[in-house]
């Protein structure tokens, strides 16, 4: 899973939270979702500011972030299953 913009992150994030329900409590795999969660808050920070100036690739680097931070909890969620 991965995202373009910050409104891509609803759909994610729900996927995301019913693999996580299905491994069962785990606050440090729940943290780092909500970890994403705050990047993302501020990667729409950033695209309200790239609008406004005109430069698009100003939110390059932190959806690059995003969606390695996405595929690291995904490989971690996916071991938490594999353990269970």
């Amino acid at each position: 899973m991965k995202i373009q913009l910050a409104t891509d992150w609803q759909e994610v994030h729900t996927k995301l939270r019913i693999e996580l329900d299905s491994v069962g409590y785990n606050p440090d795999l729940r943290k780092m979702l909500e970890n994403i969660t705050a990047m993302v808050t501020a990667l729409s920070k950033l695209e309200v500011e790239a609008r406004r100036i005109k430069r698009y690739t100003y939110t390059e680097e932190l959806v690059l972030k995003i969606n390695q931070a996405i595929d690291h909890l995904e490989k971690l969620v996916l071991m938490a299953k594999l353990m269970k």
